[in-house]
């Protein structure tokens, strides 16, 4: 047992004034590696002098994995800018060493300090690889949510409707003051900020023409997307996240249940149902703030505010916000349920998951609109 225990790799450390001096006894080798590592990892940790000793008189076996794990030690040492000194070296030892000079350029590469530029192309190279990957992804969840809600067409008995509903409810019902509120208060703003402007060349009148289309054809829909994407998006990740923490969808699968007909499907379809009535709801409280501000500041009548807003908005510019509702659902209630499906396991890999869902929830959402806002455009409406 005492020679059992000899063998065991060591590093004796003694202090002189302003020098160090490590002492590795033992056998160095591939068995005793393992052991071997730590006790160079808790020289690096070590808050040290500038001048290093490594005396190797007490070495009593090495072989090249030994050799390697001090080489490698005083490599990093030295790149610390310690001063670092090998004394008592055998023969193995130097022959060994000398093995491994040829890999000392690779090393001196590895922590060679990149450049600026060099910085930012390795980041905007993992940022493209990851960009790939997740639309790889997001691309196999839309298959998947296809597939679901054509069978759930093709069975209905496979759409959970108390579900459905109750989703609804909160999604919809439960967001309506917020939407309202929102949406009066930007009608107001527009109105005030039209009302500035148009004054200089004499034409306030014509704010109503502005606050209509406006709230109508984009303002509305978009400030309840923005809206639900953050109150929403971001409850449907974490519910989900948090199922998958505590192996809630696991269990779905281990009984036989599909995750995408009990979690995803009704909460995108309870989406796509209610944004349309939301976006209506924003429509009306947007005209219903932009007219508050219009009736007081430039003192025209209810009756002559809603007879201009008849003239300025046409049935066709309506629609263009009211069609958009339901794909603005859409985009939102596919990205909060695949991003709460990519939750590794973690309380933080939940918070992180929120947050790309509203920010990618809003920008899907915003560049929607933009590209549908340039198709009405040039079809006419």
């Amino acid at each position: 047992m005492e020679k059992m225990t000899s063998h065991i790799p060591k590093i004796d450390i003694f202090s002189q004034k302003e020098m160090v001096i490590f002492k590795p006894n033992g056998l160095w080798n591939a068995k005793t590696a393992k052991v071997a590592e730590p006790l160079c990892t808790n020289i690096l940790a070590k808050a040290l002098p500038n001048h290093l000793v490594f005396d190797l008189a007490e070495l009593q076996q090495v072989d090249t994995s030994g050799v390697w794990l001090l080489h490698r030690t005083v490599q990093e040492l030295e790149y610390k800018g310690h001063q670092v000194e090998l004394r008592n070296q055998n023969r193995v030892f130097q022959t060994l060493l000398s093995r491994l000079d040829p890999y000392k350029p690779a090393f001196e590469k590895m922590h060679q300090r990149r450049s600026f530029f060099e910085e930012r192309l390795v980041e905007f190279g993992k940022t493209s690889v990851d960009l790939v990957f997740l639309i790889r992804d997001l691309i196999t969840f839309l298959g998947q949510i296809t597939v679901g809600v054509f069978l759930t067409f093709l069975q209905p008995c496979r759409l959970r409707i108390i579900s459905t509903i109750s989703h609804i409810e909160r999604f919809g019902v439960n967001a309506l003051p917020i939407v309202s509120l929102m949406s009066i208060s930007l009608g107001l703003v527009l109105a005030y900020q039209g009302e500035e402007q148009l004054r200089r060349f004499g034409a306030e009148i014509y704010t109503i023409n502005l606050v209509s289309i406006s709230v109508l054809r984009e303002v509305g829909i978009l400030i309840t997307a923005i809206l639900v994407a953050g109150r929403t998006g971001s409850a449907i990740t974490a519910q989900i996240g948090i199922m998958k923490i505590n192996q809630e969808v696991d269990a779905l699968n281990t009984l036989g249940l599909s995750p995408m007909d009990i979690l995803i499907i009704p909460r995108i379809l309870a989406l796509v149902i209610v944004m349309p009535l939301l976006a209506f709801v924003s429509d009306i409280a947007g005209l219903v703030g932009g007219g508050i501000m219009v009736i007081f500041s430039l003192d025209v009548s209810p009756q002559l505010y809603i007879h201009r807003v008849g003239e300025a908005v046409t049935m066709g510019g309506f629609w263009v916000g009211i069609l958009k509702a339901p794909l603005f659902g859409a985009i939102i209630g596919v990205v909060s349920c695949f991003e709460g499906m990519r939750v590794t396991g973690t309380a933080e890999s939940v918070g992180a998951s929120t947050t790309r869902s509203v920010v990618e929830g809003i920008f899907l959402v915003t560049l929607a609109d933009a590209l549908l806002s340039i198709f009405f455009s040039q079809i006419g409406i």
